[in-house]
């Protein structure tokens, strides 16, 4: 198998606890369930490593959240290369009443980064021997850094012949800087972000991709429906619409860095975007099933492929 990088600029110590009930006005009495490293690059290094892919992680920590998601990190068994930063790294807190079964997911916005400490990212990507196959570029920019970051880094990347995988949303999106990006991953509210203004039915959606991948967004667009699956509109000029089997939802967090992790460990397999689109599709629908931020089990991932109905439009 080949080698994967992840840059996480913006990582997160998830903080997970279950409540009866939240109190409106008054203290809600809640239990500590666990502490996990988080942060969209973080959670596929996290999953593809799982997997048995060889992985390096670049993020950045700072502060006592910072020395915490080094020491969770620590547990892992694959490369890290950390940048230090002088402000304190964000904590997300997600909890879930039993009362309804609700879950509700508290993200913070995240420190403010100097130039010299975003700049040691890039330049800790560049210094990677061999280059990889894959870069997954995923999760927010904080603040700091500049909004076309990612865009200068797929480029470096795409130079070095790795292929990028870009999972970001507003500022951080590089609609005509993104050139040689090979897949894009938005969801339906990221996608109007990004200027569709048009009818909300599954072919108007796919002929605003396939336009947008033809003016270079990138090579590969994916756009994902919560319950309803995800669309794909592909450089081989294929569009489809993948629908999961209905799932009971315990905990959304990292689904969408599940949909990346099975997407990349099955194109490192060798499968072309088309064959690897349902796994994606899958492997959210599995995590949003199971508590916490990880993919835990690739054989229920198989399970419910099977199950994940293919349209083409």
């Amino acid at each position: 198998m080949g080698n994967v990088a992840t840059v996480t600029m913006n990582p997160t110590v998830d903080l997970f606890a279950e409540t009866g009930e939240l109190v409106e006005n008054g203290k809600t009495r809640c239990r500590n369930i666990a502490h996990e490293p988080g942060g969209g690059g973080i959670n596929v290094a996290r999953n593809l490593h799982r997997f048995g892919v060889d992985v390096v992680a670049i993020l950045t920590a700072g502060g006592l959240q910072g020395e915490l998601l080094k020491r969770l990190l620590a547990r892992e068994k694959f490369s890290v290369h950390c940048v230090d930063i002088e402000d304190e790294t964000r904590q997300s807190l997600a909890v879930t009443e039993k009362a309804s079964g609700k879950l509700f997911h508290l993200v913070f916005p995240g420190p403010e980064l100097q130039e010299s400490e975003w700049q040691r990212c890039l330049d800790t990507f560049k210094a990677l021997k061999p280059a990889p196959d894959y870069l997954v570029l995923s999760g927010s920019l904080p603040g700091g850094v500049p909004d076309d970051f990612y865009g200068n880094l797929a480029r470096s990347a795409v130079d070095g012949g790795t292929r990028v995988i870009l999972d970001t949303s507003g500022k951080a999106l590089p609609p005509s800087g993104g050139k040689g990006i090979y897949l894009t991953k938005l969801n339906f509210r990221e996608f109007v972000d990004l200027g569709y203004s048009g009818p909300e039915d599954y072919s108007s959606i796919l002929g605003s991709m396939g336009q947008m991948v033809n003016q270079g967004l990138a090579d590969n667009l994916i756009v994902t429906l919560d319950a309803d699956g995800a669309l794909l509109a592909s450089s081989a000029g294929e569009k489809l619409h993948a629908r999961p089997p209905e799932t009971r939802v315990i905990s959304h967090v990292g689904a969408g860095d599940s949909f990346v992790s099975a997407l990349v460990y099955q194109l490192d397999c060798g499968k072309t975007v088309a064959e690897a689109f349902p796994y994606g599709v899958a492997a959210a629908a599995a995590k949003v099933s199971t508590p916490g931020n990880q993919l835990m089990d690739l054989e229920k991932v198989e399970s419910i492929v099977a199950k994940v109905t293919i349209r083409i439009k």
